[in-house]
């Protein structure tokens, strides 16, 4: 018999129902969302100076001690990969018995009905919900599943909005919620645990996967901070009564929402979370105008709950994006009273060290309106929008970490960011758009701003080494566009979603340059060389000067090919592609940045971009990109009348800048950050 292998016990491991549990219990994780309560009681005869703890769960998790809220969890991050988080629960003990509850949502991977899906940014995970952690209170091993009971939450059911990225929202029955799950039929129904349903290592002794790999989380805890809706007063609604009213939040924030109730035994009341109120036209199209102007109708995100004739308060799992929420409640057949609750905003901490000094007022709303929108994109991820879909795209992401480098000292989420579009590298060598995300997506143009991400490290914080690891996905990313590369000497689209810019002329193919439907573009093109012209400035630090040279001919080469086919000596600009009669601004920039044309041509180029309003207009986006070629042709001074689309914006009421200058989804999109890096860097 062969001998085992000397593998350490260790305490880090999942705890969780067995299969065979989750049968007997009725839950299903590979087609269904799975809730579980786990509860631990432990004595104390004081409390310590410290109690350390660590802890995790998967799919995602709440945190109570006491009764009090202290964590969401665990970090969102790569699915081979569940983050641990590093506690002191000695503030929230007390002497005498302490309750220890977590709340698990277990998301399916792929399930078929769309009522059951988690968000996007969060892998699902077929083996059900389970907790891990280590530590002590007093005499009781925390590690130990004996120490622990469970018990099936009965109470939640879900439904699919028609926004699906943010997940299936609730349908809470609070007549099946327990208000106190250590007393009472609930605790004598949970169960002992069996066992750890995870090895303890994620491997077994020949290499093969089981699990998950536990690793710290690579970034600082979320902030929370109390808030309350200005003017919320109890009301009392009597029996067999519809009412509705709009709670006001001042601005819009990104937060666990709280309402409470008392007694309206069954009344059923659904909780709707907007940006703004919808306008409608006559042709019935909808659209936003000032913001807090609150004629027209909520839509949008919503939960239920289902009254359940006792003083309760109920909190949805995941926190809500919202600058308003409708309230509207049916009461059946007894009265009912809503009380007030504050909710709890969450962040990232985000600390603005380089605020520059302002002389214009103006300015300085700019920049507040800009923190407060790359703020509200900052979680445990960036994110490209918090109310549609809170995945970390790479083209927002390259904005968003230049923004965080202007305001902030902190580097650790632009550097948790990397980490995690890097380990989305694919087979064909681009990396996915967006990760983490549970479906994957590929618009090849991404990849090129990865490229660039590694750089703009560099710059700012003078660590080569941090960026080495990246140094072959960044070759691959670029070898995979050359790959394409056609007699002409232009490189054809990469195939995929060929994604450039939300703009009026390219919307209807969804944010696609026309060229790109005719062959080669030329805005791809010069992307390709912008990004390719960076790696070659880095690589010689990694003692590839071999390949920066390479590189650099090749640029060469692709240049004089855009020079060749696409200039329209006529009209002066760059046409969209050898095929295409349509001009861009963005080709224009790119040319300028990328040194295509420089020098007196360059600023007269560039003079032309700013008084040819026929040209494809940049969204922001890529403002960023309009802004830094000005900036190149000694035409920065010009820039004081951009501001026009973020100053219509603040006139509006907005307190975060939307996704596009004209009819916009999203009222929070941190590409618009913008004057976070012009005023840190310009001035103000």
């Amino acid at each position: 018999m062969a001998e085992a292998f000397p593998f350490p016990v260790e305490k880090e491991h999942f705890l969780g129902l067995s299969a065979k549990d989750q049968k007997a219990a009725g839950l299903d994780p590979k087609n269904r969302i799975c809730v579980l309560w786990f509860g631990l009681l432990a004595d104390l005869d004081e409390v310590p100076e410290r109690c350390p703890v660590r802890l995790s769960g998967r799919s995602q998790y709440k945190f109570f001690v006491n009764g009090t809220e202290v964590l969401f969890g665990p970090c969102r991050g790569e699915k081979e990969i569940s983050y641990v988080d590093a506690l002191d629960l000695a503030p929230y003990l007390v002497p005498g018995t302490n309750k220890l509850l977590f709340q698990v949502f277990s998301y399916p991977e792929h399930p078929e009905d769309r009522t059951q899906e988690g968000p996007n940014y969060c892998y699902g995970d077929d083996d059900g919900p389970a907790i891990m952690m280590v530590g002590r209170i007093g005499t009781t091993d925390l590690a130990d599943p004996a120490s622990w009971h469970i018990f099936v939450d009965q109470a939640a059911s879900f439904n699919a909005d028609e926004i699906f990225l943010v997940g299936a929202t609730e349908c809470v029955d609070g007549k099946k919620a327990l208000e106190n799950p250590f007393a009472g039929a609930a605790w004598d129904l949970a169960k002992t645990l069996p066992a750890a349903i995870v090895q303890p290592y994620p491997w077994d002794p020949y290499g093969d996967l089981q699990g998950k790999v536990f690793q710290d989380r690579p970034i600082p805890l979320l902030y929370r901070r109390e808030k309350t809706f200005p003017g919320w007063e109890k009301r009392e609604i009597p029996a067999h009564t519809k009412e509705r009213f709009v709670l006001d939040a001042g601005g819009l924030t990104t937060a666990f929402f709280r309402i409470g109730f008392s007694g309206g035994a069954g009344a059923e009341v659904t909780l709707t979370y907007a940006e703004s109120y919808f306008k409608v036209r006559p042709d019935g199209t909808r659209y936003k105008g000032v913001r807090d102007d609150t004629t027209g109708v909520i839509l949008g995100v919503h939960d239920s709950y289902v009254c359940g004739g006792g003083e309760e308060i109920y909190e949805p799992f995941r926190f809500r994006t919202f600058r308003f929420v409708e309230v509207a409640v049916e009461t059946k057949d007894a009265p009912l009273a809503i009380l007030p609750q504050s909710f709890v905003e969450t962040a990232y901490p985000i600390e603005n060290t380089k605020r520059p000094a302002f002389s214009d007022p103006a300015k300085e709303k700019l920049y507040d309106t800009a923190l407060r929108t790359l703020q509200l994109c900052s979680h445990d991820t960036f994110e490209d929008c918090p109310y549609y879909e809170q995945l970390q795209y790479a083209c927002d992401t390259r904005l968003e970490i230049l923004f965080t480098y202007a305001c902030s000292d902190d580097v650790r989420l632009p550097r948790h960011a990397i980490d995690l579009l890097a380990a989305s590298l694919r087979p064909d060598g681009l990396i996915q758009s967006r990760n983490p995300s549970r479906v994957p997506q590929v618009i090849p143009g991404f990849s090129l701003y990865f490229v660039l991400m590694l750089e703009d490290y560099i710059l700012e914080t003078g660590d080569i080494e941090a960026m080495r690891p990246y140094i072959p996905a960044g070759e691959r990313i670029l070898e995979s566009f050359l790959a394409k590369k056609t007699p002409d000497g232009l490189l054809a689209p990469r195939g995929y979603w060929d994604f450039a810019d939300w703009t009026r002329e390219w919307d209807g193919h969804f944010g696609v340059p026309t060229a790109v439907r005719d062959g080669a573009s030329a805005l791809q093109n010069l992307q390709f060389v912008y990004a390719a012209q960076s790696f070659a400035r880095i690589l010689p630090r990694y003692g590839r000067a071999d390949l920066a040279e390479e590189l650099t001919k090749t640029c060469g080469q692709i240049l004089a090919a855009v020079e060749r086919t696409c200039f329209d000596a006529s009209r002066g600009l760059y046409q969209e592609g050898p095929a295409t009669e349509e001009f861009s601004q963005h080709t224009q920039i790119f040319a300028v940045l990328t040194g295509l044309v420089s020098g007196e041509k360059a600023r007269g180029l560039m003079e032309r971009v700013l008084a040819d309003d026929t040209l494809v207009q940049c969204s922001f986006s890529q403002k960023f990109y309009l802004f830094r070629a000005l900036e190149q042709v000694g035409l920065y001074d010009r820039t004081d009348a951009l501001w026009a689309p973020w100053q219509k914006f603040l006139d509006l009421h907005c307190t975060t800048f939307p996704e596009t200058p004209y009819d916009p989804r999203s009222d929070c999109h941190a590409w618009s950050a913008l004057p976070l890096y012009e005023f840190a860097r310009h001035g103000a």
